[in-house]
């Protein structure tokens, strides 16, 4: 089943700049403005919901009054104040209409608990028959569902920033979050129509402009609706009949968009099961998902958007995080290697960077410190990384010198995080500093970066950012998290 956007949110906030003027907020203005709620003209259902929705006063009593007498279509319009007016006066109504035999009114619920807190959906279900508990808890499932898509796809557009968002719903029941963790994990098509709809509400959101302009939004608006036959793919990374004809309903370009966010978002569940204090009981599922990663080799031009690689490595850095390194430290030693091999032929190799693995992998080697909790460890491997590209840049000139520089102003940032992790922040705003000097120019990230909020806390770097970042985004500096 799919669930609809809300339908009059548009020309309701068009039409509340027409209406102006002071509202009567006499005690029975809700009974009185029910017809209007009810009406066949959506121009008069839409005034009505302004009208109600712009009271100051508190009308939480009415609306559940009006709403025990009212018919289903007066409810549908009441439903539609209490989500404008962002208050949860309705919630026990609400989960009694999602039983209903009326599917429009089932919509209107199921669209104003979306629209809910979380911890605001707590109706007494005591009062429920077993048909309607069961349309309850079915929609709990969804709305859990759609709320962890969306903070997965929050970590799709701003990778890095995954700061704590999972608190709350693993506060509400932690093993719920892990169970519905592993099912993202192992694309399970549950998660089809939480994904398509958190997706379309997340292109809808109110992003900066270099948040819009970068790939992963540009990637989510191409896979917005298409969820549906890469999670049937990724589930047993074999097609079929059932596959094909769901590609052929959103389009071959849609589908590959969807098949590359995909990986991602299981990638990011994985990362986000490793503050799981269940690690016991997690490792098996998760060594059981990295065997079968090992033997998967999706075929063209599938290859090029499902990076299983990203999901291994995610697992090895959780597993390595519950006690388990083994996988982990054969990646890094693999790295090492590399790195070994472009210093035995060093007189041989081009200062481009992207023809230096060993500046690549040293790189990588501290992400992956930094990842599996050996900050300590990144900070080492970064500052060693700042010193030996100091000196080839010494060495060189032209195209060579300013693929080097870009290449050490991305090390400086990364020492900047190892840095402020630790909460050495006059160190870590040393290297943002060197950073910019060499080129690095994200200061909207900067904002955003989790790694960054010790450093970004401090009056020293608020002075610093003012003066150095362009006004446009110095001017959001006030509202950083």
């Amino acid at each position: 089943m799919s669930y609809a956007l809300p339908r009059f949110l548009t020309v309701i906030f068009v039409l509340s700049t027409l209406i102006g003027g002071s509202l009567s907020a006499q005690r029975d203005i809700v009974t009185r403005e029910l017809p209007d709620l009810a009406s066949p003209s959506a121009r008069e259902r839409a005034q009505a919901a302004v009208r109600l929705a712009a009271i100051k006063d508190d009308i939480s009593g009415d609306l559940r009054v009006a709403y025990k007498f009212a018919d289903n279509e007066e409810r549908m319009g009441l439903l539609l104040v209490a989500q404008l007016r962002h208050e949860d006066a309705l919630v026990d109504h609400a989960a009694e209409a999602l039983g209903s035999d009326d599917e429009r009114l089932v919509a209107e619920a199921r669209e104003y608990l979306l629209s809910l807190p979380f911890d605001a959906l707590a109706p007494d279900v005591s009062k429920l028959d077993d048909d309607h508990a069961a349309a309850w808890q079915e929609f709990q499932d969804f709305r859990i569902r759609r709320d962890i898509s969306a903070v997965l796809l929050e970590a799709h557009l701003k990778p890095g920033k995954f700061f704590s968002q999972f608190d709350g719903l693993r506060s509400f029941d932690t093993a719920r979050l892990d169970r519905e963790l592993l099912a993202v994990m192992r694309a399970d098509p549950v998660f089809t129509e939480p994904l398509n709809l958190a997706s379309a509400e997340a292109i809808a959101g109110d992003y900066p402009p270099e948040v819009m302009f970068q790939a992963p939004y540009r990637r989510l608006t191409a896979a917005a609706g298409a969820f549906e036959p890469a999670l049937l793919y990724q589930r047993k990374m074999e097609g079929g009949e059932t596959i094909d004809r769901a590609v052929r309903e959103v389009g071959e370009g849609s589908y590959l968009a969807a098949q590359e966010v995909l990986v991602g978002l299981r990638a990011a569940a994985v990362r986000a099961l490793a503050d799981s204090p269940a690690t016991a009981d997690l490792r098996d599922d998760l060594n059981e998902t990295y065997d079968a990663l090992l033997t998967a080799v999706p075929p063209p031009p599938l290859a090029r958007v499902i990076d299983l690689d990203q999901l291994r490595v995610e697992l090895e850095l959780t597993l390595a995080r519950f006690g388990d390194r083994s996988l982990l430290d054969a990646r890094i030693e693999s790295l090492r290697s590399q790195i070994d091999r472009v210093q035995q032929a060093k007189a041989n190799v081009n200062m481009q960077v992207a023809s230096r693995p060993d500046l690549i992998a040293q790189n990588e080697i501290a992400h992956l410190m930094l990842r599996a909790g050996d900050i300590e460890g990144a900070e080492k491997e970064w500052a060693d990384a700042v010193t030996s590209t100091r000196e080839m840049l010494r060495e060189v000139d032209g195209r060579n010198r300013t693929s080097l520089s870009s290449y050490l102003a991305a090390v400086f940032y990364n020492l900047a995080c190892a840095q402020s992790l630790q909460g050495k922040v006059s160190k870590a705003l040393v290297s943002l500093k060197e950073a910019v000097r060499y080129g690095y120019k994200d200061f909207g990230w900067m904002l955003e970066d989790g790694d960054l909020y010790q450093v970004r806390e401090t009056a020293s770097f608020s002075e610093w950012f003012e003066d150095t970042a362009p006004p446009a985004v110095a001017d959001r500096l006030g509202d950083r998290p």
